[in-house]
């Protein structure tokens, strides 16, 4: 089983085969990683490259906030909008873009007749589930009157609604949006949306627990909740504008998505799409993700300038999320090898 350090600082990668490598290496997995630390970069990969194409699911979200704050910073749109000023099936809900954006909004996580739908087709059960279907479910949702924000709750049909009423406020197709206000500025071309072509097919297959491969899911319906794909190339580029966001056009829209809200648990906290973990070396900013056959995970620290993200083909479980922050716990305390200093840079 080959690997690559194709933007290779030795220290970093050395960090990343160590935590990594016991994940890839029982039955072949498809991973690459990449470390950020300042101004120096490594990656590892094992049975993959570092332009591999991986669903990174729930990570998603994110990119969807991201776009919400991009319009906000813009003038498109207000973080306080209700939803219901985009969406008529929100009509009388007192839920607001920013609700859905932190998972406030009292949305469950996927409603009960969207999980009818999704039964039909286990193996891709976000196919099934229709425009109608979401446009019945936020009917009924609306109902509700109770002035958020709510309890934190993840659900993946609040980002699929936020998708939608960013979609209807720029007046186009959520992919074409995201693509306009935010991976075109960032040039974070290895971020396509799964309705995008794979003219070099470099997207992986995802694979199930006995390393078959699956196909990939589809969620036409809610797509702000998790129909990306990237390669590591493009987490390392949404690392650095994470980790900088002075140097790009969206600086402004950066840092607003980092801002803490409203606790989400212990020790946690919920941004605009991120969860801010509380550690006694500071915040931590993060998402994972998973599909039936993929896993992701990203997280970084702000100011120490320090950022891993990670792609699996396998489906998503604790252990990765586990690894990706023992890296990412190397990485902050700052022993970057021969080179000295905190980051040799």
């Amino acid at each position: 089983m080959g690997s690559t350090g194709d933007l290779s600082d030795e220290w970093l990668t050395g960090v990343l085969r160590d935590a990594f490598s016991p994940l890839a290496a029982d039955d072949g997995w498809p991973l690459a990683a990449v470390a950020v630390a300042g101004e120096r970069t490594g990656t590892w990969a094992s049975s993959a490259s570092v332009t591999s194409g991986f669903h990174i699911g729930s990570v998603t979200k994110t990119f969807t906030a991201l776009l919400l704050a991009t319009m906000a910073a813009s003038g498109q749109v207000g973080l306080e909008d209700p939803v219901s000023r985009y969406l008529p099936a929100a009509s009388g809900s007192p839920t607001r873009l920013v609700d859905l954006a932190t998972h406030t909004s009292g949305y469950p996580r996927v409603p009960r007749n969207l999980k009818a739908r999704m039964v039909l087709r286990l193996r891709d059960p976000y196919s099934r589930v229709r425009d109608g279907d979401v446009d019945r479910a936020l009917r009924r949702l609306s109902r509700d009157r109770q002035a958020p924000p709510r309890p934190f709750e993840y659900s993946n049909f609040g980002y699929g609604v936020l998708a939608r009423a960013l979609a209807a406020a720029g007046g186009k197709p959520f992919g074409a949006l995201l693509h306009q206000e935010v991976l075109a500025p960032l040039d974070l071309g290895e971020v396509t949306s799964e309705t995008d072509p794979d003219p070099g097919g470099r997207r992986l297959f995802g694979r199930d627990g006995s390393g078959a491969e699956i196909e990939h899911w589809r969620n036409p319906a809610l797509a702000g909740a998790g129909s990306l794909f990237s390669s590591i190339q493009g987490m390392h580029r949404y690392l650095v504008v994470n980790l900088a966001p002075s140097t790009t056009p969206l600086r402004q829209a950066l840092e607003l998505a980092h801002e803490p809200r409203l606790p989400a648990g212990p020790g946690m906290q919920v941004a605009l799409g991120w969860l801010v973990r509380d550690t006694d070396a500071g915040p931590v900013h993060w998402h994972n993700g998973g599909t039936a056959g993929f896993g992701s995970f990203i997280g970084f620290d702000l100011p120490r300038r320090a950022g891993v993200a990670v792609l699996m083909s396998r489906r998503h479980d604790n252990d990765l999320d586990e690894a990706a922050m023992r890296a990412l716990s190397e990485l902050r305390a700052g022993d970057a090898g021969p080179e000295g200093g905190r980051y040799g840079g």
